[in-house]
């Protein structure tokens, strides 16, 4: 079935990259189609807890959008009994509700959020934490930071990683009343570098070495992630030494990560979820059902150099 074919990945074209201390962001285009036809902002979603009895590795998400809308793996949710991020990404139906799958972001807080476990003054609140939502939950394109979102891909207790690697921001950067990600990326300084005309992706330098890229099917899907993907990768480029990444080592990085092919990895609801490794680069995503290899239809890749200190150091 054309579902299950492999893909291969576009050319990818790397352009000049900006520096901000120890991080580098290089832009990509990409030799694709851009896909269109979809919804890429997450306020498009609405997310809830179980209902009855919440549980730390399960959310309901649900598609309010006429079109299909995209929920991408490390898309940070904010609210409900504590912060999560989305373990899987998916492709949700127009109005369509599911259970998937999530990690907490927020060790110390499982209940009603209040002033004493979030210092947000924009957080929202409730008096009453014995509902399955005790707060609303917001997604908002805020992304998970790419040392933790590989916390997810590691081993058999994929949620003690990502707690473990949200730790090192407690140790190295200052505790936060929560165990919270979202508070540490609030509490770092924003990155303002402008996405160009038609770019489609970015390589993350972090520390003079590249650590991973995300690739998007349109320019409008990067949109949508933008500030979120820099937010996360100026948190991690904290834990790093001020090195720039050179554009050389952006550009060896792409053309390793194009020669892969993406192997079929299931069901995402209207999507195909594909994956690869191939020596220390591994990447994965969703690609459109039924897409040719030849036109790949990828939706969005996420993709990792395990070398890299911040994940192989994790």
């Amino acid at each position: 079935m054309n579902g299950h074919l492999n893909t291969q990945i576009p050319q990818l074209h790397v352009g000049h990259g900006s520096h901000h201390g120890s991080l580098s962001i290089f832009p990509i285009w990409v030799d694709a189609p851009r896909i269109t036809g979809l919804e890429w902002k997450t306020d498009n979603i609405d997310i809830a807890e179980r209902e009855g009895s919440p549980v730390v590795s399960e959310l309901i998400l649900h598609n309010r959008a006429s079109r299909p809308v995209v929920a991408l793996e490390g898309d940070l949710l904010k609210g409900g009994w504590q912060d999560r991020m989305l373990a899987a990404s998916l492709l949700l139906e127009p109005f369509e509700g599911r259970v998937v799958s999530a990690l907490c972001v927020e060790h110390g807080r499982w209940g009603a959020r209040d002033s004493s476990t979030h210092h947000d003054p924009h957080a929202p609140n409730s008096s009453d934490g014995s509902s399955g939502n005790a707060n609303p939950h917001e997604s908002v394109g805020r992304r998970s930071a790419l040392s933790v979102r590989h916390g997810n891909l590691r081993g058999t207790d994929q949620q003690g990683e990502v707690w473990r690697r949200i730790g090192r921001y407690e140790t190295s950067l200052g505790t936060t009343a929560s165990s919270s990600l979202l508070d540490h990326l609030d509490r770092s300084q924003p990155i303002t570098t402008r996405q160009l005309e038609g770019q489609r992706g970015v390589i993350i330098g972090i520390g003079g070495q590249v650590v991973g890229a995300e690739i998007f099917g349109s320019s409008t899907g990067l949109r949508a992630r933008w500030q979120g993907i820099l937010s996360a990768a100026a948190l991690d480029a904290r834990l790093a030494p001020a090195r720039r990444t050179t554009a050389h080592d952006a550009r060896v990085f792409a053309r390793y990560l194009q020669a892969m092919t993406l192997k079929d990895g299931g069901d995402a609801g209207l999507a195909r979820a594909v994956r690869s490794e191939r020596g220390r680069l591994r990447a994965s995503g969703i690609r459109q059902a039924g897409a040719s290899p030849v036109a790949t239809g990828i939706i969005h890749l996420t993709a990792f150099d395990d070398a890299h200190p911040l994940l192989e150091n994790a």
